[in-house]
């Protein structure tokens, strides 16, 4: 009888124990990601896609890489974005080639042929229009420090391929003549503290007297590459309201 009762109390015990126990729950997992091929003949190359949750109906962004190429920083990014329910895509316009030494960063960056590259960006648009069940009459552009630079420029060589184009730091054209040709909506981001922080102010100026309408911001205490989470200038409250402010664009120009 001693020995039932032990039983029953240690039972009620343990069922007492695993109601008490949340119930465990799996972690969200990271989107789908591939690796395919944009272009054809000599000049296919590689690109990284990351997919969201919910394919079916999903904006497309093609995202421009640093001059330190597709490496693992830049892929996260496409990460990020692809859970905000986008399909991103990030061509490898240094097909092949990544490095986190600065000096060579520099020279790759110098060798890269500005045309090639945004016929790259042009055709993994092309590749996001080609895919099924996608929403494809509104993509993006997302371009970060020289991938800055090429993301407006695609806006200006390529209107009619984007609905929105977003620049992170880079060397922007702020030539008034040559965006009078702007038609694309067009959000820019550079750290008040980098070295080249007076080209916002040369954009802001060059935008009103083409009298264009483009969002143009600066953010105080931060450097060039502030939303790089894998370097030394990354600057947390900067990055987080740049990506605020970038997602909100996006969403008004690719869902809206």
């Amino acid at each position: 009888m001693r020995h039932l009762i032990a039983v029953l109390l240690a039972t009620s015990l343990t069922a007492t124990v695993a109601a008490a126990r949340p119930a465990k729950t799996a972690s969200p997992p990271l989107p789908d990601t591939a690796i395919v091929t944009v272009g054809s003949g000599d000049e296919a190359t590689q690109a990284f896609v990351a997919w969201p949750a919910k394919r079916a109906g999903a904006a497309g962004i093609v995202v421009a890489h640093e001059w330190w190429g597709l490496n693992s920083e830049i892929r996260d990014e496409a990460r990020r974005l692809s859970r905000e329910g986008y399909v991103v895509i990030v061509p490898d316009l240094y097909r092949g080639k990544t490095t986190t030494d600065p000096d060579a960063a520099r020279e790759m960056a110098r060798g890269l042929d500005e045309a090639r590259a945004l016929n790259d960006l042009a055709a993994a648009i092309g590749w996001l229009r080609g895919q099924p069940d996608m929403q494809k009459s509104k993509l993006g552009v997302v371009g970060f420090s020289m991938g800055g630079s090429l993301s407006q420029r695609l806006a200006l060589a390529h209107p009619e391929l984007l609905s929105a184009a977003v620049m992170f730091y880079g060397r922007p054209e702020t030539d008034p003549a040559v965006l009078k040709t702007l038609a694309v909506p067009l959000q820019a981001h550079f750290g008040a503290t980098d070295s080249t922080s007076t080209r916002a102010d040369a954009l802001k100026q060059s935008l009103t007297a083409a009298g264009k309408d483009a969002e143009v911001y600066v953010y105080p205490g931060a450097g060039h590459a502030f939303m790089n989470d894998e370097g030394a200038s990354y600057h947390r409250d900067a990055a987080r309201q740049a990506w605020a402010r970038m997602l909100a664009f996006l969403q008004r120009h690719l869902r809206g």
